[in-house]
């Protein structure tokens, strides 16, 4: 494959061909809710921690072939998958973040999700303004758009939805990078040269910027990945004193509505137990924005993993940090909903 060609394997999918598909969904069945409640509750006699529990510590013999077959399809596939049937009448939500948390062991490596170390991210409405200083998006109630997170797979557990509104979008980078490539050729070149990113974490300096251009397509041994988070990309240029080119803005307009464009994308909505998990490499995942009951107890909450495959993925030099957000700060404890 030399450097433009299109993509051509699984990962090149579109939202309008796959929305009636149900083999990107899998419904656990009896016996694999029971396998993960057994994991539970050894770990549980044991009194480990959930953020403490390894893979040997939640072993999963009935799910082990299907686990097999997820992570299969996330690294080399169509790169995300959703799990439905995990019962929220039967587990609390402690105890759905745990299996949550345990699940996730055996499809990679946990990796700090902030400046304060935190592994396994609550992403609720905070009641911050989006923009706002050491404010970022998950942490408001606004429409999050089409993005990578620094890692290899992040995964989401619904435990409450939102009273309205928190739909939630997947869609290929790599369909994206396709359309391109087929209708905008001239355009390519500057995204496969990429940007430079300001630094966001409230322990990078305020006025930083990534020292050099991080390419938003990259082709390394043959595998095209890709990282796109546009904020950082508008507000690092701001930060240079260096306005982004004409054709430079263009692309990145072109990124962003090929992503939200309707035959694009895949929309769904995270039901109380269900998980999506998505290769950040090959997708970008979006949001809607919400509103929320008013009752606390009732309010919107996703427990999120960012994760770090065993076998990874062939990556330029220069494609950036995926390895998560170096822990410079102090432990850091939010108050949850109710």
């Amino acid at each position: 494959m030399n450097a433009y060609a299109p993509v051509t394997d699984a990962s090149a999918w579109r939202g309008a061909a796959i929305a009636d598909d149900p083999a990107w969904i899998s419904s656990l069945t009896a016996a694999e809710v029971e396998d993960l409640g057994g994991a539970l509750r050894s770990v549980q006699a044991r009194g480990i921690p959930t953020t403490a529990i390894t893979r040997a510590d939640f072993p999963l013999p009935v799910l082990a072939p299907r686990l097999a077959a997820w992570l299969e399809e996330a690294r080399s596939g169509r790169g995300f998958f959703v799990v439905r049937g995990l019962p929220a009448d039967r587990f609390t939500e402690a105890e759905r973040e745990a299996i949550f948390w345990g699940l996730g062991t055996h499809l990679g490596t946990a990796v700090s999700q902030n400046s304060h170390g935190e592994m396994l991210g609550h992403v609720f409405d905070q009641g911050r303004t989006y923009g706002s200083a050491n404010t970022r998006g998950y942490q408001t109630k606004a429409r999050l758009d089409f993005h990578t997170d620094r890692c290899d797979l992040v995964g989401l557990l619904c435990q409450r939805r939102a009273k309205s509104g928190g739909l939630s979008s997947v869609v290929s980078t790599m369909a994206v990078h396709n359309e391109i490539l087929r209708t905008r050729p001239d355009l390519v070149p500057i995204l496969y040269r990429g940007f430079h990113y300001s630094e966001r974490e409230a322990a990078d300096n305020p006025s930083g910027v990534t020292p050099r251009p991080i390419p938003v397509f990259s082709n390394h041994q043959g595998f095209v990945s890709c990282r796109f988070i546009r904020n950082p990309i508008e507000t690092g240029a701001e930060r240079r004193g260096i306005p982004l080119t004409e054709a430079e803005r263009e692309a990145l307009e072109l990124m962003s509505t090929l992503s939200a464009r309707e035959d694009m994308r895949l929309d769904m909505m995270l039901e109380p137990g269900d998980m999506q998990f998505c290769n950040n490499y090959v997708t970008t995942h979006a949001r809607t924005e919400f509103e929320d009951w008013e009752d606390p107890a009732q309010r919107r909450l996703m427990v999120r993993l960012w994760l770090s495959f065993d076998a990874r993925r062939p990556l330029a030099e220069d494609f950036g940090e995926h390895d998560g957000i170096p822990a410079k700060l102090a432990p850091e404890t939010a108050v949850l909903p109710a």
